[in-house]
């Protein structure tokens, strides 16, 4: 039976527009499960990343509750959000936020000293470890401007799982890239899934999505669909491209 990581209950977020509110989110319950790869998609303007940056503590919401195991962060000062941020959750995003006068590697090492449990010694050789990894052993020396933007993203995925994350968040982790790049990046998040690591993605890339173990659909701040996915395999790829895109049309993708 799957085991719950994260979920919420009544979530709401709204914005004031020219006197109305605005309702992105809209009563919400969401479960997310420990070890998923679950993709959260829908049109522009659906909550897609709200609900991520809500549900992270990047964000507030304007009511409901968020449940991370056994605490409620709509409950906790910034100070111990942002402790949660730093040591709880990893994030990656579609613009890539590197430290551009930061070494891939010295961008990857600074969160990694965040977390006051381990060794300067012991984080030095896991990120030794995660740039082996993610391919990029003879390029943690170089700048961000100095690689290419895939290689800047697979840094940046080794700097959000440097503190071992209970979730990965990824909004868009894809967006900027070429089509062989994303497909790098993605085949990066897919390997760490299968390592155990809990991910929540939001994408527009259908590619991208038929990574997960779990897509859900959102439309008006609700959850309007979701589909179990068998587990991935390569070889499977076309037969599983059409299945999304089949549930996809259903809901009015």
């Amino acid at each position: 039976m799957k085991q719950a990581i994260l979920t919420t209950k009544k979530l709401c977020k709204s914005f004031a527009n020219q006197g109305q509110q605005n309702h992105v989110l809209d009563n919400l319950d969401f479960t997310l499960y420990e070890g998923d790869f679950t993709v959260i998609m829908g049109s522009s303007g659906s909550g897609k990343s709200t609900l991520l940056y809500s549900i992270s503590g990047m964000d507030l919401p304007t009511s409901g509750q968020v449940f991370y195991k056994d605490t409620e962060l709509t409950t906790l000062k910034e100070k111990a959000l942002a402790k949660y941020r730093a040591t709880e959750f990893g994030f990656v995003f579609q613009q890539i936020h590197l430290v551009s006068n930061l070494t891939l590697m010295e961008n990857v090492l600074v969160p990694g000293y965040l977390n006051k449990d381990r060794s300067t010694a012991e984080i030095k050789a896991e990120a030794e470890e995660l740039f082996s990894k993610v391919n990029l052993s003879d390029a943690k020396d170089r700048l961000p401007s100095q690689v290419s933007g895939g290689e800047a993203q697979r840094a940046a995925i080794a700097r959000a799982v440097i503190n071992h994350p209970g979730i990965l968040f990824a909004d868009e982790p894809t967006g900027a890239l070429n089509r062989k790049n994303s497909k790098d990046v993605m085949a990066l998040l897919r390997e760490l899934s299968g390592q155990g690591q809990t991910i929540l993605m939001v994408t527009h890339d259908v590619r991208a999505a038929l990574m997960a173990d779990r897509l859900l659909y959102l439309e008006d701040g609700k959850i309007c669909g979701e589909m179990e996915m068998p587990p991935y395999e390569e070889a499977n790829v076309k037969d599983r491209e059409v299945q999304v895109n089949t549930w996809l049309q259903s809901l009015h993708w």
